[in-house]
């Protein structure tokens, strides 16, 4: 028997009609369906773990990519991520969660995150005359600054130094929508992000000193959910490398 052509046997695989999962995500506040992980997947997520930073950093975009896909959304917000990841992770490697000898049920994460809403998603902050507008960033548009990052912790290579102040900036564009002085207005989303920068680090330190806390409150929330028993879930690569 010859072989079937393989170009059309992959385009019939990518027909298959294949199992969904339910997971509720806090932008929303209701469920949406995810599309469960396929090899190419997880062989994308572990392929970060020997990279460093900027493994690290892929591998947030990696995910982003997965999820936007998986639900065929892509405005869903960065405070998605973590229903959405370990949803996808329980259905693929069991609900069985260890870190440092210590386990829990991902199912009990998940049934937090069904009662939990943000307290905040978007505010403005106003100081010596800037008013900056902030709000939680679209996985898709985390997407296009993380690219630009990569690109820039590349060509840092081992400056841990200059990493790590690429990362802390990028991070606070993420959330800035706009800038206003005087009757001058910027949007952010419109601009390059080489523009973002500049833009970022000439704001008065105090200014975002508020975009930070901002930031870290989200984060506090999202893993004060992510802890049970005093363990908390860190979503790493190492999260998807189950023997």
């Amino acid at each position: 028997m010859s072989n079937p052509n393989i170009s059309s046997f992959l385009d019939t695989i990518k027909g298959i009609k294949t199992e969904t999962l339910s997971a509720r995500l806090p932008s929303l506040q209701e469920s949406v369906n995810l599309k469960v992980l396929n090899l190419k997947q997880q062989k994308d997520i572990i392929s970060c773990i020997a990279d460093g930073v900027a493994g690290l950093i892929s591998f947030n975009r990696i995910l982003n990519d997965i999820i936007t896909t998986s639900s065929n959304n892509n405005d869903l917000l960065v405070i998605d991520r973590a229903p959405a990841i370990i949803t996808l992770r329980a259905n693929a490697h069991g609900s069985t969660y260890t870190s440092e000898g210590n386990e829990i049920n991902l199912n009990d994460i998940l049934q937090k995150f069904n009662t939990y809403k943000p307290s905040l998603t978007s505010a403005e902050f106003t100081h010596a005359g800037v008013v900056a507008k902030v709000k939680v960033p679209t996985l898709s548009y985390e997407n296009s600054i993380t690219s630009k990052l990569e690109q820039e912790v590349k060509k840092n290579g081992d400056d841990n130094t200059k990493n790590l102040g690429s990362i802390y900036v990028y991070e606070i564009i993420k959330y800035v929508e706009s800038v206003q002085y005087n009757d001058i207005v910027i949007n952010l989303y419109d601009i390059s992000v080489k523009d973002k920068v500049a833009i970022l680090e000439g704001l008065p330190l105090s200014l975002n000193k508020h975009i930070i806390n901002f930031i870290e409150t989200l984060k506090k929330e999202e893993k004060d959910v992510m802890t049970l028993n005093g363990v908390t879930v860190e979503i790493t690569p190492g999260f998807f490398d189950v023997e």
